[in-house]
């Protein structure tokens, strides 16, 4: 049988027509939604409600009042986003009867911060956090952190319009201080499947401005009028599980918009909570969560004070533009020991008209005063993490797993109580100086 090759003309013709035929089944995005369609959430709090349910809070942004444009639903207005609240037995109920309140769909594929109340991440987060991996839209890099509570820090007003982006400028710009770190979803879910090491969280409890000179364009500011004078921070103890702390009552951001009152406004302290689990059982604070952060190497950036080699009446400015940490694990006795070294680059940036290195020997003198600052540092924030909070957020647990399996199956039942807080950590640190003349010629 003779097999004759179709010509160039058919086969054009028969690809069309596939072609063609294959139109229908190209109809595009099945979910597909239009902008004026979407309700963008920028960021959710969570907090325990009554009778055992959950108290949801969600920042939904208005893009007419951000972009200034006319053409979106809400153009013109000044409320830059709009919170709502719902009480559930789960998030995904609660999410489901804000939705029956909210003309457009809820969208949480741009959620940018998720903010845990202390008062329920004292009861496990564990729940919630299966529910933020159950949705394939919200990122892994979502930055989550822990609040005195997750609604009332949405409700507060901050400088940025946006609570949300406010946050995220916070824990941006905070991690150069050198006392807190950013953390998101993917870290939180990894130091709670991965043996031997503790979550954390960037801590934050607010702290309400009762005086704040307000002053119009062209008046004068006295130098001698307080600017901010802080309370103590807000606590969710104090409140009934669930409700808002009384100074920072749901606020109608459409009325706040129409009136020319200033309202207070709040400071963020920013810290560490440790967990245990997926339960918070304690925070780190200023030095204390620097010496966390020393020991894991995550201080990127910190201004320090020692005294001057020289004359110790007076001190010096030291900024750490880099540091690193190493941990490796001893165990070749009954109780595993830890060897800790941390390296630090740091330079001048204020000391004395005539300070002067003297040949390198003061530059060894204040090199050593620093490091001796940063292992008593530490030192504390261990005493701390070990004796209280009994929670391995070092991650020495893990240094013992990766080195020596089976022994950690025999140590991991009672690692973090019994074990963890007894654990000998030698910790040396070695401090690089370097720009530490002096500048000016006297």
């Amino acid at each position: 049988m003779n097999y004759t090759r179709p010509s160039i003309g058919m086969r054009f013709v028969c690809v069309l027509m596939a072609a063609l035929l294959a139109l229908p089944l190209l109809s595009g995005c099945w979910d597909r939604h239009e902008v004026d369609e979407i309700g963008i959430v920028g960021a959710m709090g969570i907090d325990p409600g009554t009778k055992s349910r959950v108290l949801i809070s969600l920042e939904m942004l208005n893009p007419g009042a951000l972009t200034g444009g006319t053409g979106a639903i809400g153009a013109g207005s000044k409320v830059a986003a709009w919170v709502f609240h719902e009480e559930a037995s789960t998030i995904a109920n609660a999410m489901s009867n804000i939705q029956r309140r909210s003309p457009r769909s809820l969208s949480l594929g741009q959620v940018n911060s998720v903010i845990f109340g202390q008062a329920l991440a004292k009861q496990g987060i564990g729940d919630y956090i299966d529910y933020l991996l159950r949705q394939g839209r919200v990122r892994r890099s979502v930055f989550i952190s822990t609040c005195d509570t997750g609604s009332g820090l949405l409700q507060r007003p901050f400088i940025e319009p946006l609570p949300s982006r406010a946050l995220e400028g916070l824990a941006q710009r905070a991690m150069k201080s050198g006392k807190t770190t950013r953390v998101t979803l993917n870290e939180i879910v990894f130091a709670l499947e991965e043996p031997g090491i503790e979550p954390i969280t960037m801590h934050t409890a607010g702290r309400r401005t009762d005086d704040v000179v307000i002053k119009k364009q062209g008046e004068d500011v006295k130098q001698t009028e307080p600017a901010v004078v802080l309370d103590e921070p807000i606590t969710a103890e104090d409140e009934a599980p669930g409700e808002v702390p009384v100074d920072s009552p749901v606020l109608d951001p459409l009325k706040q918009a129409g009136t020319a009152e200033p309202l207070f406004p709040l400071t963020i302290h920013l810290g560490i909570g440790a967990f245990k689990g997926d339960r918070l059982v304690g925070f780190l604070d200023g030095i204390d969560a620097r010496g966390y952060l020393w020991a894991v190497g995550k201080v990127k950036q910190a201004d320090m004070e020692v005294p001057d080699p020289t004359d110790p009446s007076r001190t010096i400015g030291i900024t750490v533009v880099r540091s690193s940490a190493s941990t490796k694990p001893f165990l070749d006795e009954s109780l595993p020991r830890m060897r800790l070294e941390v390296r630090v680059d740091c330079s001048v940036t204020q000391a004395s008209m005539d300070f002067k290195t003297g040949g390198g020997k003061v530059v060894d003198r204040l090199e050593s005063e620093v490091s001796d600052l940063i292992q008593e540092e530490i030192r504390e924030s261990l005493r701390i993490v070990q004796q209280e909070f009994k929670s391995d957020i070092y991650g020495f647990g893990r240094r013992v797993w990766q080195a020596r399996p089976k022994l950690w199956r025999q140590l991991e039942p009672t690692w973090n109580d019994e074990v963890f807080p007894k654990v000998p950590v030698e910790i040396t640190v070695k401090t690089r100086i370097r720009g530490s003349g002096a500048l000016l010629k006297q």
